[in-house]
Order: C-alpha cells, then sequence, then structure tokens
C-alpha cells in the first residue's frame, strides 16, 4: 500500500489525515504535495474555518520514507518545508492531533501548528539518524523559539523521545487527552475556536502576523502596529 492523504468534514472543521500503512505514517513526496494542495484551497474556502491534522492507526508520523536515494530525499525534503511555510501562513487554527509517534519531519509538522493535542503516551523526537543534518523540516528553528536552551540542546542532540506528558510541562505540548482521543479533544477545541472567531474572520490571520513579527520588532513598533489596527478596525474584523 501507498502512503496517501485523506480528507474528511466534521461540519467547518477540515480533518487530513496522514497515512502510509506499515510505514508508521512516514511522508513520501506525493502526500506532501497533495497536503499543500488542500490548504491552499481550504485556504479560499469560506465554509473551512479551522484545520486538524493528524495521523491514520494511532500513530502521527514517523519521518519521511527510509531507503530513498538522496535526489528523492531532496525532493521530499523541499515539499516539507513548503507544506510548513504554507501551514505557517495559513489564515486559519490548525490544530495537531498526535497519537503514538511524532518523530523527524512528524514532529516538525506538529511544531507547526498552531496548537497541539497530544494522548498522554504520545512520543515526540528526532532520530539518532538525524543528529548532525537535522534535516527534518524547521524542528531546529521552531525549538529554540519556544524552549529554553537546554530542552532544545537535550532534544536535538541526546536523540530520545519525550513523553507527551513531559512536554506538556514545558510547555509546548498544549492539551494532553487520554490515550485515542486526542482527534475528539482537538476537534472539540477546533470547534470551540470557531465559534469564538466567526464574528471577527480576520482576527486569527492578525494575530498570526503579530505572533510571527514578535521576535523581529520593537516594543514601540507593536505599539504603533496596535494603534494602526485601532484605527483601521472594521465590522467583522479584529
Amino acid at each position: 500500500m501507498t502512503a496517501e492523504l485523506k480528507a474528511s468534514r466534521h461540519d467547518a472543521i477540515l480533518v487530513l489525515t496522514f497515512a502510509n500503512p506499515g510505514q508508521q505514517n512516514a511522508f513520501d513526496s506525493s502526500v506532501l504535495a497533495a497536503a499543500i494542495e488542500t490548504l491552499s484551497k481550504a485556504e479560499r474556502d469560506d465554509s473551512v474555518s479551522a484545520l486538524v491534522l493528524t495521523g491514520a492507526d494511532q500513530c502521527f508520523c514517523s519521518g519521511v520514507e527510509a531507503g530513498k536515494d538522496l535526489e528523492t530525499q531532496m525532493v521530499i525534503l523541499e515539499n516539507l518545508q513548503n507544506l510548513i511555510e504554507t501551514m505557517r501562513s495559513f489564515p486559519k487554527p490548525i490544530i495537531a492531533a498526535v497519537e503514538g509517534l511524532a518523530i523527524d519531519a512528524g514532529f516538525s509538522l506538529a511544531l507547526a501548528c498552531d496548537l497541539i493535542v497530544a494522548g498522554q503516551n504520545a512520543s515526540f523526537g528526532v532520530s539518532p539518524a538525524q543528529i548532525g543534518t537535522w534535516a527534518v523540516g524547521g524542528a531546529g528553528w521552531f525549538l529554540p523559539q519556544r524552549l529554553p536552551q537546554q530542552w532544545t540542546a537535550e532534544i536535538l542532540l541526546d536523540a530520545k523521545q519525550l513523553t507527551a506528558t513531559r512536554l506538556h510541562a514545558a510547555g509546548l505540548v498544549n492539551k494532553l487527552s487520554a490515550d485515542g482521543s486526542a482527534l475528539d479533544k482537538a476537534l472539540a477545541w477546533a470547534e470551540q475556536l470557531s465559534a469564538s472567531l466567526a464574528s471577527f474572520p480576520a482576527a486569527f490571520e492578525q494575530f498570526k502576523t503579530l505572533l510571527g513579527n514578535a521576535s523581529s520588532t520593537t516594543l514601540s513598533e507593536s505599539f504603533s502596529s496596535e494603534r494602526h489596527r485601532l484605527l483601521t478596525k472594521r465590522p467583522g474584523t479584529a
């Protein structure tokens, strides 16, 4: 069987499920390309208010398919990077629902989401095979943005899987769920966020821009931006 991306709707929530039986949902280039296309369509679809990303068979993603030649690996990595850049600019909430493994590219994909819900025994990390390259789609960039240096060093150098419970304590995982119920909890949260943002369709996009600019702007620039948003506020915006 080959890797595929499954899409389903739960009212206004679009659920994307990565599936690769026997490979712990490892990515190939076609699945990543399909995900980019799906996000592009969802961005333009006003009936979609939020996304949930998850993996089939109680496993999020173990990385990319092994045994590929270097040229194929580069194509997969470029598609992964393009997907993550698409996610970071996506104007609607994206929640990761993580069960089982979120390793290497799977870890980066979860980190690229706006929020993470995980089963208590889910595992996150970078594999020993990636030490020295860390070519996993941005984990080496995301982690220093969100964790103290000691946490980042442990995750990237020790190459041991960390439990969702431990990363929840570190603030990297937003919510824990009973094993097997991460998707249900993520869906409920997505519905709650959709309801709260319904009257302010531009609010989340503005929040994402604000968050993305936080590390590269001064406080005075942030204040100026606040004044500008207030002056230009219109009904239906935030």
